[in-house]
């Protein structure tokens, strides 16, 4: 594991749900931003005291020197944004897998050279987007795909908003805070790179349409902040379906996490990860039908205002991504059934370019040049050859 130390937020959740997952063992990890972090990470978690490192480079170097059956398998990256390209580049150049938190990168170039590095090298990489483990999920995108439930699909709306960052919370101590309202640490965007490639992700994976134009709004709301902290994004698919992406960190008061409308010519589905085990179809004459199941979603209680998925569906998800890349690793070449499972590196790249278009939709043009175009296409550039 790279970051996850103790005062991370993400490190205690990856680390319930490889628990969980009952397939991968935490061995080994550079968990903080210090030597002196790490070290007391490690120990907090009762790992020999060879196997906290007090840097990724330092852990690639030593873990690539041990024997196959003793050194790790993979490792999980659960840095800040701006570490994920030159922890995987280390990553690959090492020999190792990678299974990271998104983003996949912060900007295009470093996303086209990761996966032209990842692409040579055979070595599997996977993304933590778990929408594939929420039995609801499962169950919707069947239904719209396979079943035909829903007929034709004609207008969706991917909401993500949360409260939690209403106020200035990154020069009142919260970590968590500050170091997404730091382009240094977070990219080029705040809410657009934390929230709003979930919409994306969430929609095309549930639905098999793919976004093909976006006319996008994004601000920083409060005063003083530099990133994006709320986002408006109008899409255009390549069916001819519209849709909304509505991602916000100021949504005062809310807490919910992710939830997704899709109205058909047939009928209309909706899900929220605020009841996670509940799917609604909703007919042409309003009447529902309720499909449940899944893993309760009790909230964790917490202290300070968090990001969203300190809960039991959403560790019980991750759980179950965590499962599909463990068998993605060690299924036979060719026979790896548990792909769908997670989010791969084409996907990653997918969702760079989709904040790199809304970044140049938004974007202030310079004295005399033209304004960017109301509706700009969504294209992923090409990944150059070696």
């Amino acid at each position: 594991m790279v970051g996850g130390g103790n005062e991370s937020f993400m490190g205690s959740i990856h680390r319930a749900a490889i628990e969980q997952s009952g397939c991968v063992e935490l061995v080994c990890g550079a968990f903080g931003s210090s030597r002196q972090s790490s070290f007391e990470t490690g120990k907090a978690l009762k790992l020999p005291t060879r196997r906290a490192y007090g840097t990724y480079r330092d852990m690639f170097r030593r873990e690539a020197t041990l024997p196959e059956n003793e050194r790790m398998d993979f490792v999980t990256v659960l840095a800040p944004n701006a570490m994920h390209y030159p922890v995987a580049m280390s990553s690959i150049d090492a020999g190792f897998p990678v299974f990271s938190e998104k983003p996949f990168t912060c900007n295009m170039d470093e996303a086209l050279n990761l996966t032209r590095k990842q692409k040579s090298s055979g070595l599997a990489y996977g993304i933590a987007v778990v929408y594939a483990g929420y039995p609801m999920l499962q169950q919707a995108r069947k239904l719209i795909q396979d079943d035909k439930a829903l007929g034709t699909v004609r207008k969706i709306i991917t909401a993500y908003p949360l409260g939690w960052m209403a106020q200035r919370l990154e020069t009142a101590g919260n970590k968590q805070a500050g170091w997404r309202a730091d382009p240094r640490r977070c990219g080029p965007a705040g809410c657009l790179i934390d929230l709003g490639i979930h919409c994306l992700h969430l929609t095309e994976w549930v639905t098999g349409l793919t976004v093909s134009e976006l006319c996008a709004d994004l601000r920083p709301s409060v005063a003083g902040r530099i990133l994006d902290d709320d986002c408006s994004v109008l899409v255009r698919f390549s069916t001819g379906a519209r849709g909304v992406f509505l991602p916000s960190q100021i949504a005062t008061g809310r807490s919910g996490g992710l939830a997704i409308e899709i109205f058909g010519d047939k009928g209309a589905l909706v899900w929220s990860q605020s009841e996670p085990n509940r799917l609604v179809l909703r007919g042409l004459d309003g009447a529902q039908q309720l499909v449940t199941g899944g893993v309760a979603a009790e909230s964790a209680p917490v202290v300070l205002p968090t990001p969203y998925g300190n809960n039991a569906a959403y560790i019980a998800a991750l759980a179950a991504t965590y499962r599909a890349f463990s068998d993605y690793l060690t299924s036979p070449k060719g026979k790896a059934s548990s792909a769908a499972g997670f989010v791969h590196v084409e996907e990653g790249l997918r969702a760079v370019a989709f904040v790199d278009a809304i970044l140049k939709n938004t974007a202030t043009p310079e004295e005399g040049a033209p304004a960017p175009a109301k509706w700009m296409p969504f294209v992923v550039p090409p990944v150059p050859e070696l």
